[in-house]
């Protein structure tokens, strides 16, 4: 019996070969028999057991080894955030706090740098830091050090209207919500214009707000003056179904934030609530008394809620919300916040991050002890003898 406890942590972000849902290490085809270890959405892994013969227990050995190593230089360092952005939207700037314990670190980006005026989402990349400025139609590019406006990053030349809310998707272009358009406009992740990838007004949107994809192949969108969440094919963009609106409580002017949390469930804010809508079942399955605009996973469990000018952390097992969080610094209207999720600077490049080199060496000695590694489309790791 072979058993192996796996620590490392797993980001949907980086899933390994294009899979953005879950990580599974197959065990050996013939003889024998291997217990697989799968946990999703960030989750520890739990233990890898084998029984098998002690030619295939050798080869095992190896491959968990080897994937434990692939696993640790691709995903741990974006696994630990070690910052937290947050906007304050009425005074023009982003002020950053530690993610563990809430501590104002200092004024990151300030007062109306590079024309910042109302400050929404907040996207934060290898080497740069993008902003939407509510208030100027655009996305403001920063540098993610030192907080140095470096330029303009889109304009309202491409439709953006109102930038609220800007995630990078699965297919690594960047999506934003043009509320003032009614739209999920995309971009490349060099700021070129590629579509709108949901249409003005498609099902019924207005004003999107927070939205976020989720694991069954939608795209979920909060529809802030329409008082709805929505459901959109995540490959085609088409409208697909509602989810939630005004007979299920949503209100009008006030659905803000969305996004999923770690149990799998979507969490939605509208009408002083925030809302917790299990996909297995269709149906929402608490609601949960804060009044509150974004909403973000956290970094271990549970989802962060701005709210009062702090953020609360809601427990995903028993809906229960925990005192303010943040301490120090002044905030004015806080909106929308977002916890460090790439790479150390150091760590970082423009095509492939500086770890791949221990993945790229553990691959090399997972092939020559083991065989033939193929990936196959569905993410799963496969060894041929």
């Amino acid at each position: 019996m072979i058993e192996l406890d796996e620590p490392t942590r797993y980001d949907r972000k980086l899933g390994l070969a294009n899979n953005h849902d879950r990580l599974i290490i197959a065990g050996f085809e013939g003889e024998g028999s291997c217990v697989r270890s799968t946990r999703n959405k960030g989750k520890d892994f739990q233990k890898v057991k084998c029984t098998l013969s002690n030619r295939q227990q050798r080869l095992e050995r190896c491959s968990i080894i080897g994937a434990a190593l692939i696993m640790q230089a691709f995903l741990l360092p974006a696994a630990q955030a070690d910052t937290l952005f947050v906007s304050s939207n009425g005074s023009d700037e982003v002020l950053r706090y530690d993610p563990q314990t809430g501590v104002f670190q200092d004024f990151f980006i300030s007062a109306g740098s590079g024309g910042l005026d109302q400050p929404h989402g907040i996207l934060e990349r290898c080497n740069d830091l993008l902003v939407c400025s509510f208030g100027t139609d655009s996305v403001l590019r920063f540098d993610r050090t030192t907080g140095a406006f470096l330029d303009v990053f889109i304009d309202s030349s491409s439709g953006l209207n109102n930038p609220v809310y800007i995630v990078t998707g699965p297919d690594d272009l960047l999506y934003i919500a043009s509320q003032a358009s009614d739209e999920i406009l995309r971009y490349t992740s060099a700021g070129v214009f590629v579509d709108a990838f949901v249409n003005a007004g498609s099902g019924g949107l207005s004003g999107p707000s927070g939205f976020a994809f989720g694991s069954d192949g939608r795209l979920y969108v909060a529809g802030r003056f329409s008082a709805n969440v929505l459901a959109y094919n995540s490959t085609t963009g088409a409208f697909d179904a509602v989810i939630a609106d005004a007979t299920d409580g949503l209100g009008v002017g006030n659905t803000f934030g969305l996004n999923f949390g770690d149990n799998g469930d979507l969490y939605f804010a509208s009408n002083g609530s925030v809302f917790r809508y299990d996909l297995g079942s269709s149906s929402i399955v608490a609601t949960i008394g804060v009044s509150t605009i974004g909403l973000e996973p956290a970094p271990t469990s549970g989802v962060f809620a701005a709210t009062a000018n702090n953020l609360r952390l809601i427990n995903t097992t028993d809906n229960s919300v925990a005192s303010p969080f943040l301490t120090g610094g002044t905030i004015s209207t806080l909106n929308f916040f977002h916890f460090s999720s790439v790479p150390p600077i150091n760590q970082c490049s423009s095509t492939v991050p500086a770890a791949s080199s221990w993945g790229i060496a553990a691959l090399t000695l997972l092939i020559l002890a083991v065989g033939t590694i193929i990936f196959r489309s569905d993410g799963r790791l496969r060894q041929q003898a």
